[in-house]
């Protein structure tokens, strides 16, 4: 009898062990995001290509948004999970819908002013047409800013004209001649050179008329309120792949040849310009925050333009959490 007690025992454990070490299920979520060829949108290529999202027992499918109304749409339907379009979602809270930002994986936005190449400079696009993707966008806010930089006035001096999509569309609106300019992410601006377009005012110049970080994490404040933990696993999967873009030069200058074709010189080159705008802070300063804000109201009439507490917009606890 007690040798069987003994043999019940020893079972029991080794079940209750089996149980234990089984791994649990990964989670499945979706990311809405602007999809590859951006430096800004590598961290979630490195994230899921390197298991990082896996190892906080997660399984992310990144499904890329030609718009960001779209993307907004789902996530309020709850059809995606998160969302990576900063300046939208900042723009969506701030007019009361609910959702906030919750993490930026980059300090600033990286446009450039691409043009036809018989047009000799940004001065030059006086009476000209500039296709953006749509009103009141990040790229809206970068062509506007960089037509004011160049002595222009945007409100008078040019046309800006939807587009829709994303590069690719707006490349070829310039090719058609339906617009004579528009902005890209750099460095997108490389292959239009080599398509025989023309830089009108180059990444690091406009960086500095609009240093809007564009992509980050979104969530709805139903997430926030429910699924806090959940939150806190994705943004630490962002950081790390941040940390690994940011503190491995060498694997970065290949992420950069790879994922945005370029050759190992000019991948070199792009990864210096951009390295240190990588975050693994995850949070914003107030100033950029303002600065995201204005994406959605420059072109509103002063009057129409609100005060909005940052708190209403923004939560980054869970970018602390995500550092510790």
């Amino acid at each position: 009898m007690k040798l069987r007690i003994q043999f019940l025992q020893l079972a029991l454990l080794f079940l209750l062990s089996s149980i234990l070490t089984v791994p649990a299920r990964a989670k499945d979520l979706n990311y809405g995001w602007s999809g590859p060829g951006s430096w800004t949108t590598l961290p979630f290529q490195v994230a899921g290509e390197r298991g990082l999202f896996e190892k906080e027992g997660l399984r992310v499918r990144l499904i890329a948004f030609r718009g960001t109304n779209l993307m907004l749409a789902a996530i309020l339907a709850g059809e995606i999970d998160f969302g990576s379009f900063l300046p939208f979602f900042v723009g969506a809270s701030a007019r009361g819908l609910p959702v906030k930002i919750v993490g930026s994986v980059t300090k600033s936005s990286g446009y450039a002013l691409v043009g036809r190449p018989e047009i000799a400079n940004a001065q030059a696009l006086k009476g000209k047409r500039i296709g953006i993707n749509s009103f009141g966008s990040s790229a809206d806010f970068a062509a506007y800013m960089a037509i004011r930089g160049s002595g222009l006035d945007p409100n008078r001096d040019v046309t800006f004209v939807p587009v829709g999509g994303g590069t690719a569309e707006r490349i070829a609106a310039v090719a058609s001649g339906s617009v004579d300019a528009t902005v890209l992410t750099s460095p997108q601006e490389y292959h239009a050179e080599r398509q025989g377009f023309k830089v009108l005012v180059p990444m690091h110049e406009l960086v500095k008329l609009a240093r809007v970080p564009v992509t980050g994490a979104a969530v709805t404040h139903r997430k926030i309120d429910k699924e806090p933990d959940e939150i806190v696993r994705v943004v630490r999967a962002l950081r790390n792949a941040v940390l690994m873009l940011k503190d491995q030069p060498e694997f970065g200058v290949a992420q950069f040849e790879k994922n945005m074709r370029l050759d190992r010189a000019t991948a070199k080159e792009f990864y210096g310009m951009f390295r240190e705008q990588y975050n693994p802070e995850l949070s914003l300063p107030d100033s950029t925050m303002e600065e995201l804000l204005s994406v959605g109201t420059f072109r509103a009439k002063d009057t129409e333009k609100a005060r909005v507490n940052l708190p209403s917009v923004r939560d980054w606890s869970f970018a602390e959490k995500a550092r510790r």
